[in-house]
């Protein structure tokens, strides 16, 4: 049966303190050790940092000295292979080389098993952004007598570019010597799993199973699970066309022979769609958001013209899907919360695309004519962006103080704000990782009022209790909201917002 992917937990993997790394990597000169950033089955992964170079590398250390081989075989099968969708080996200085420890390029973009949970399915001109790339990087191993063995949504990481790179060559072997079994449940080949004799190397066939998992994942945002329990992907994903739903399809065929090659891949994805450039802001972290390349509205449409009375005359709605219920801080009861409460946020990053078939590179649009001109001398985004980061802080910390730092003083969304912030302070709840964002649509500049249209993206997040229990989980969601900003002596404020239906 289809099953959603575990998504490990960056919060979780960032509590490993940097004492418990190796002795080692705290004595490398000019490098410092920022965090950690996560474990695989045979490592565990740091960031360190350079600041005369401005420079960031992964650090791998084995988790026992048995796993220091693997790192070894994986770093000297890296040295002879180059392709910009495959990760790269680094190395801090030529002299320099620690024993049982390997050095890569520090990817801040985050997984696409990440960025699928942040923010749901992908589209399909987004799935050909994040496919082609990996079509090409397997064609590349391939031609080099070598299959990757574990191509997962884990292993499919970005850059603060966009570009998508394929990790973890500690999984990748010769096709023609015999392997041991690797692979990612549910992306991994079935002839892996349950292999009927010895398997005298990995079959080409075993990559392509696992990049048509990818692209099921990226279009539904599951795994595809066994064949005789997989939810047919029309009924998944009905949108899609007969020819894209058969190539998948046919890519997950149990019997390797069966499978679609590699070259019919590559001759059909590009033409599903127009690749587009993927949302990277759900992703990563807070610390890289003003580094991702940012993208205004193109050719905004200027809303008609709406008078101040049509304005008073539509109310806040901000939490036109539910109120809060105050309950005692010893109760789980689950504080209902409006998804459309929690869909402010700030402001849209997107990636460039690369190594794909088509694609483009986003311009700001033009506009001529004198209001649009007298509006783009006030960065709304940037205003959006600031807003959001505030009352992101006010519903992360559940503090209804912080909510006049953010909205306009005895409007109705400061109100509502309150309210279910004492709600979530006097139960003793949180909200874990709430991640808010948004991309401005259009503006309508009059005075020190605007009326701003943006679409809303409000990532997954869990309500949890004072012991940590998660009391409920909500899912991705985005809806289109116009926006009434106010500017005040301590800048532009939140007045009115309308959720349009």
């Amino acid at each position: 049966m289809n099953s959603t992917t575990d998504r490990e937990s960056d919060l979780l993997s960032t509590r490993i303190a940097a004492k418990f790394a190796p002795p080692q990597l705290l004595a490398i000169d000019d490098w410092r050790l920022i965090r950690h950033l996560g474990s695989g089955s045979t490592a565990h992964v740091w960031l360190l940092h350079n600041e005369l170079r401005s420079q960031y590398v992964a650090c791998k250390t084995p988790k026992t000295h048995l796993d220091a081989a693997a790192l070894s075989q994986e770093a000297q099968l890296a040295g002879g292979l180059f392709h910009e969708n495959l990760v790269a080996r680094s190395e801090l200085s030529p002299s320099l080389s620690l024993a049982e420890t390997t050095f890569w390029e520090f990817l801040a973009g985050g997984s696409l098993s990440n960025l699928v949970a942040s923010t749901g399915v992908l589209s399909l001109a987004n799935t050909v952004t994040v496919l082609w790339p990996m079509l090409q990087v397997a064609q590349y191993l391939h031609s080099q007598q070598i299959v990757h063995g574990d191509i997962s949504p884990r292993n499919i990481l970005f850059d603060l570019t966009g570009r998508p790179v394929l990790i973890d060559l500690g999984a990748a072997r010769a096709t023609a010597h015999s392997s041991t079994l690797t692979g990612t449940p549910g992306f991994v080949a079935p002839e892996l799993v349950h292999p009927t004799g010895q398997i005298e190397g990995l079959g080409a066939a075993a990559d392509v199973y696992s990049l048509g998992a990818i692209g099921w994942f990226c279009l539904t945002g599951m795994m595809p699970g066994p064949t005789h329990a997989r939810v047919p992907l029309v009924t998944l994903n009905p949108d899609l066309g007969a020819d894209t739903i058969e190539l998948l399809e046919a890519s997950l065929s149990e019997q390797p022979a069966l499978r679609p090659s590699l070259s019919q891949l590559m001759g059909a994805v590009p033409y599903w769609a127009k690749p587009e450039p993927v949302d990277l802001f759900p992703a990563v972290g807070e610390e890289y958001e003003l580094l991702l390349p940012t993208r205004k509205p193109l050719a905004a449409q200027t809303p008609k013209r709406r008078t101040r009375k049509q304005s008073r005359q539509s109310p806040a709605k901000l939490r036109s899907k539910g109120k809060a219920v105050r309950c005692p801080s010893a109760s789980r009861r689950r504080i209902v919360l409006g998804l459309s409460t929690l869909a402010l946020a700030g402001g849209v990053a997107v990636t460039a695309t690369y190594g794909n078939p088509g694609a483009e590179q986003l311009a700001v649009g033009s506009q001529a004519d004198e209001q649009t001109k007298t509006t783009q001398e006030v960065d709304f985004q940037a205003i959006i962006d600031s807003l959001a980061k505030a009352r992101s802080t006010a519903w992360k910390e559940a503090d209804p103080s912080l909510s006049d730092t953010y909205a306009v003083a005895d409007s109705k969304i400061l109100t509502d704000d309150r309210a279910v912030l004492e709600s979530l302070d006097s139960a003793g709840h949180t909200l874990d990782g709430i991640r808010m964002r948004a991309v401005v649509r259009a503006v309508e500049h009059i005075d020190e009022h605007a009326l701003v249209t943006v679409e809303w993206r409000t990532g997954r997040y869990a309500q949890r209790d004072a012991s940590g229990e998660m009391v409920e989980e909500f899912q991705p969601q985005t809806e289109t909201i116009d926006m009434t900003l106010q500017e005040t002596a301590e800048g532009w404020k939140l007045a009115d917002v309308a959720v349009r239906s």
